[in-house]
């Protein structure tokens, strides 16, 4: 069964990963992993480049041509199996098709302003995964793109940069304070501190399960990566729109000590920006790239307007 993606650049990179399956866990992270690597390590790179669009068809051979129904019939399938030789009549009912056990990664990005795609694989869109403890994503992040900041709840993350560059950045938790206890440490006021460094070609950082984390592309050329997960299904929460989905609105008010800087109507202003969006712009690296770009919610007529932004991250790759 073909199916047509959504519009994505001629220089779309695309492949494949076959799980092979094996008792031990560990075997599985290895070969899931230096496949990954290995294919991206002889892919061509993604080029900048006009906004060229070309309908991508699905793979016919690989699970991304199943149906949403018919996904979910086979993923309940496979949790009902009670032993290996029955997961194996199910995957691969009709050997050596291996159709059920392969999936296939798509760039369905254009050139900037868009900031890029995260494309994640987990038990809801590649059932084999079940009991393998394992997921999977491919990031690509064009110039100026960032992975707005998230954690995941379930899952520790290993991620490897395999082309371009990207600052990796981490926020560490704090346990002290719980509230004004007698004898009790005091509450603990500022932000948390952040762990953060530059990701190039082939290295990688390790995002442990429930820290908020991000990643963001400084270069005026688009960066890819690739990252495992320990369980087939990561999560995702993305931190503002997490924060500012509470309601009353005094519950955030409170949680910020009632700040003249988060009002009422600030709050109202903000809650129809939130986005289930993974990928941003950042303006200030947008003006220094010389990439047109218009903020959400920004009033202004002229949608190609750079950013006027003075402030952020600086306007080279230096660092912070």
């Amino acid at each position: 069964m073909a199916n047509i993606r959504p519009e994505a650049p001629h220089h779309t990179l695309i492949f494949s990963i076959n799980l092979i399956h094996n008792n031990t866990t560990s075997n599985m992270h290895s070969i899931l992993i230096t496949t990954l690597l290995a294919t991206l390590a002889v892919a061509n790179p993604i080029a900048p480049g006009p906004p060229y669009h070309s309908k991508r068809t699905i793979n016919p051979n690989t699970v991304n041509a199943l149906t949403a129904a018919e996904l979910t019939t086979q993923r309940n399938a496979l949790l009902l199996a009670q032993s290996e030789t029955a997961r194996e009549a199910i995957i691969f009912p009709n050997p050596p098709n291996a159709a059920n056990d392969t999936f296939q990664f798509i760039n369905n990005t254009v050139t900037p302003p868009t900031a890029g795609s995260i494309f994640l694989s987990t038990i809801n869109n590649f059932p084999a995964l079940g009991s393998t403890g394992l997921a999977a994503a491919v990031g690509f992040v064009n110039p100026c793109g960032l992975n707005t900041p998230h954690w995941h709840p379930r899952s520790n993350e290993f991620l490897t940069v395999t082309q371009g560059t990207l600052i990796g950045a981490l926020l560490l938790e704090n346990d002290s304070g719980f509230g004004n206890v007698v004898g009790g440490a005091p509450p603990v006021r500022g932000p948390y501190k952040q762990i953060e460094t530059t990701l190039s070609n082939y290295t990688g950082m390790l995002f442990p399960k429930g820290l908020i984390h991000w990643q963001f592309n400084p270069e005026c050329e688009p960066a890819v990566f690739v990252a495992g997960f320990d369980v087939n299904d990561p999560g995702r929460v993305e931190a503002a729109r997490g924060f500012f989905s509470g309601t009353p609105d005094e519950v955030l008010e409170a949680s910020a000590g009632y700040s003249e800087f988060l009002t009422p109507e600030q709050i109202a202003g903000l809650r129809p920006q939130l986005t289930s969006d993974f990928t941003a712009i950042v303006e200030s690296c947008a003006k220094k790239c010389g990439i047109p770009y218009k903020a959400p919610g920004d009033s202004s007529s002229t949608s190609s307007a750079y950013p006027t932004a003075t402030s952020g991250y600086p306007m080279s790759s230096a660092g912070y």
